[in-house]
């Protein structure tokens, strides 16, 4: 049985970068949407530019996001400066209407600290436990005079 060389490999590079496989216009297009992105958060400037995200262009219609239902806010009224932005772009003259969302940020949550508990003083606890005898409703009363009976035993 003969023994078959092995053709040698390709690299991922090469494969990803030919013409007929189909990721070169999704490639191009991100790499667009990139270079746009870029420009659009620089031309709108501190401090709305960090927040917005250019997510995607669609014939006549541009999609961009805030991180914040806030900064999308503030994003809506800058809406015909973002059109005129993005229609100074070459190729993209054509642009007519810019939809808005908001995407928060995704990012993984923290520690979170344990939740304090309400403390009462001595003079409150005193102030409870006067208050819960001159009371004639003994449920409300006994209630009473147990938080009293906590804010005492802190002192």
């Amino acid at each position: 049985m003969p023994v078959r060389k092995r053709s040698p490999g390709k690299s991922l590079a090469s494969i990803l970068a030919a013409a007929d496989n189909g990721l070169q216009a999704l490639f191009a297009h991100a790499h667009r949407l990139q270079t746009l992105n870029r420009i659009l958060r620089g031309a709108l400037g501190e401090p709305l530019g960090p927040h917005v995200s250019l997510c995607n262009i669609r014939t006549d219609t541009a999609i961009v996001t805030a991180d914040s239902p806030v900064w999308l806010t503030q994003l809506r009224y800058q809406a015909p400066t973002v059109l005129h932005i993005l229609q100074s772009q070459p190729g993209l003259e054509s642009l007519r209407k810019v939809r808005f969302k908001a995407q928060p940020a995704r990012e993984p949550a923290g520690p979170t600290s344990p939740p304090r508990r309400a403390s009462l003083s001595p003079s409150g606890a005193e102030t409870l436990g006067s208050a819960a005898e001159g009371i004639q409703d003994p449920e409300l009363a006994e209630a009473l005079r147990r938080l009293a009976l906590n804010g005492s035993t802190k002192a």
